[in-house]
């Protein structure tokens, strides 16, 4: 889907600016200033790729997939998808995206929730999952970027989920 080969020689910054920079270009320019959501906004997310902290790891990081999101407010979206985690195995996910700071077109927040596939926690079963989320959301086209700490038996990451506006 999106071709691109991940060198440990990049830092994680600056890999997910290079990313996220144009489409976030783009966006803002098709639409200067992204419209408050006055009505609902339904957004398809196709995949994306996580960047994992510990570079020692081979882990699969093209985390290719399928998800809606409905934001009925400005603060509030319901999201929920299937997606290639990064130990290759197939993940669910729900999760409310609560997102109440806004800087210039960046919307800041956490995204709570519930998600499965991952056989180091709950054997591959479901689990709830807070992590930091910024959104960058055009008249069309728009990111999340999440973070997920590194803790106990979770290797942190740095997510980049792309999305599509259908309303």
């Amino acid at each position: 889907m999106f071709p691109l080969a991940l060198s440990t020689r990049v830092s994680t910054p600056a890999l997910l600016l290079a990313l996220a920079l144009p489409l976030a270009a783009f966006s803002a320019r098709a639409d200067e200033a992204a419209p408050v959501a006055d009505k609902p906004e339904v957004w398809i997310n196709v995949g994306g790729f996580s960047r994992h902290f510990d570079r020692s790891s081979q882990y699969n990081e093209r985390n290719f997939g399928f998800g809606i999101e409905w934001r009925h407010s400005p603060e509030v979206a319901v999201m929920a998808g299937v997606y290639d985690n990064s130990l290759g195995k197939p993940s669910q996910y729900a999760a409310v995206n609560w997102q109440p700071w806004q800087i210039g077109p960046v919307k800041l927040g956490a995204a709570l929730g519930l998600l499965n596939g991952y056989p180091g926690i709950e054997r591959g079963g479901t689990f709830f999952a807070a992590l930091p989320m910024a959104s960058i959301e055009g008249k069309r086209f728009g990111i999340n970027l999440g973070l997920i700490p590194s803790m106990k038996n979770v290797d942190g990451a740095v997510l980049l989920q792309f999305k599509i506006r259908l309303m």
